[in-house]
């Protein structure tokens, strides 16, 4: 491996650079019209003017998987897939929010195989083609169909190509490194479901301590504010460690709170404390899923406790109401979702006096079309690739420590593999973006940078989405430390051992 990667020396890339690689397409989009590919049908293809001019064209690959391609004018010579979240269901392109199209990349996405909403797993009742295609298939086959067809647009193959998505779309990310190592020159994974059953198990077994009758779904068991309550109580016992108080915890590990505090007198259940039923659902979702032979899935780090982008829309319930009629929070949609469609083939099955003791067993034949957690990442790693992985500390929906413990795995299976693949975690971060802490990097950027030669990243800036300024991320298991000064200013932080 340090051979290869050795032979990617600074000649090879000043080479690169000074050899010109944007390119304009050789035909209009009309043109696309009359393109024929295997199993391919183009549906459509317009000029649009915004946000820069450039073609787009869908189309359907199979029965249906459904995909569109935008084609930049201005062409950088390179392409990225992007990814899709949730059960997907419509055609998404994760790496639009990253500036794909604007930057130059041509840039694909699909709806995964299937027709519907992001939290609907009706689609999946007796179709385990439409399963498998969620699961790897049909991310690899527009992968492959987007490389013609920006082979047939600009008259030459693309330079790079790379992958970037979260959530759905980090889980997507992870499964191409690990399944088509060959599809993805590099990968962006951004708070990845990579074990998705695992995060089933947790969504349903919170749900049973959140909603503990299925047929009375109008009130969790925790309220907001008890909630608020647990979080005040968190932050006047944490947000100081970091040297910052400003509702942030740059690392949750390092907060040895205990829930129990706020427990009840015994016969008081006013808000504000936390009687027996709160305490065991608060403690379900620090805690994590356990079946009778252990644990199912790691916990939530503490962060997102009162935020209705996080415990209130992921696990708890909002105070404005339900998600969705019948669903009062994602856990609850996608826990039951996938039970009742991908597992059991049953749309009545219900959790009551769920004891998850056969769970790993039911989930099997699933969980191989599903998750992407096989650690072995060397074929991919073998051409050169780098995985960017990034995850939110406060993330109330794919906990962090999901992605603190796949990376852990995969350096453990190659120690080497750190040269390759980074984790950053983003302190205050909900899922995939928002919260009170720094939310945007330029992630396109840094793989970049990483990808054509330059050293891995041992740090990266990361700005806020209000009031200005910034702060840097750190590459796992390096610590944010505070230097003093500005706390908005990233040169008054350091990442350290």
């Amino acid at each position: 491996m340090k051979n290869k990667l050795a032979s990617r020396s600074w000649c090879a890339v000043l080479l690169l650079v000074a050899t010109p690689i944007a390119a304009r397409a050789e035909g209009g989009c009309d043109s696309l019209m009359g393109l024929r590919l295997p199993d391919v049908r183009i549906v459509d293809a317009k000029a649009e003017p915004a946000p820069v001019p450039h073609c787009r064209a869908s189309g359907v690959v199979g029965r249906e998987i459904r995909f569109a391609i935008w084609l930049p004018q201005d062409w950088n010579g390179r392409f990225v897939m992007g990814g899709a979240g949730g059960f997907a269901g419509t055609v998404e392109n994760q790496a639009m929010a990253l500036g794909a199209l604007q930057k130059g990349y041509a840039t694909a996405g699909t709806d995964t195989g299937h027709q519907g909403t992001a939290i609907d797993g009706s689609w999946a009742l007796g179709n385990l083609e439409r399963i498998v295609n969620y699961g790897h298939v049909a991310v690899h086959r527009v992968t492959e169909v987007s490389k013609a067809i920006v082979r047939s647009h600009y008259g030459r193959d693309a330079d790079k190509s790379f992958f970037a998505g979260c959530s759905n779309g980090g889980r997507q990310a992870l499964m191409a490194a690990q399944r088509y190592p060959e599809d993805f020159d590099s990968i962006i994974a951004g708070a990845p479901a990579n074990d998705l059953t695992g995060t089933i198990a947790g969504f349903v077994y919170v749900t049973q301590r959140m909603y503990p009758d299925p047929a009375s779904l109008d009130k969790p068991i925790l309220g907001g504010a008890d909630r608020a309550a647990l979080r005040k109580a968190i932050v006047a016992q944490c947000d100081r460690l970091d040297g910052i108080e400003d509702d942030v915890l740059h690392d949750p590990r390092a907060c040895s709170f205990d829930p129990k505090k706020l427990a009840c007198g015994a016969s008081d259940n006013a808000d504000g404390c936390l009687s027996a039923e709160e305490l065991a659902a608060v403690e379900a979702i620090y805690g994590g899923a356990h079946s009778p032979a252990g644990r199912l899935s790691p916990g939530y780090p503490l962060g997102g406790e009162d935020k209705e982008g996080g415990w209130g829309m992921w696990l708890a319930g909002r105070e404005g109401g339900a998600m969705a009629p019948g669903i009062p929070t994602a856990a609850y949609g996608f826990g039951l979702g996938f039970m009742r469609n991908f597992v059991y083939q049953d749309p009545s099955w219900s959790y009551a006096g769920y004891d998850f003791s056969t769970f790993e067993r039911d989930l099997a034949l699933v969980a191989a079309s599903i998750d992407a957690t096989n650690p072995d990442l060397s074929a991919f790693r073998e051409r050169g690739g780098k995985l960017l992985v990034y995850h939110g500390w406060s993330d109330s929906a794919l906990t962090a420590l999901g992605s603190i413990d796949y990376v852990e795995a995969v350096y453990a299976k190659d120690p080497g593999a750190k040269e390759d693949v980074r984790l950053f975690l983003m302190p205050g971060v909900l899922h995939c973006a928002g919260g009170p802490g720094p939310d945007h990097v330029d992630f396109l950027a840094a793989l970049e940078a990483w990808e054509s030669g330059g050293p891995a990243p041992d740090e990266l800036e990361a700005q806020f989405r209000q009031g200005g300024g910034g702060r840097k991320v750190c590459a796992y298991p390096k610590q944010l430390r505070f230097l003093g000064g500005d706390p908005r200013d990233p040169a008054r932080f350091a990442c350290e051992e």
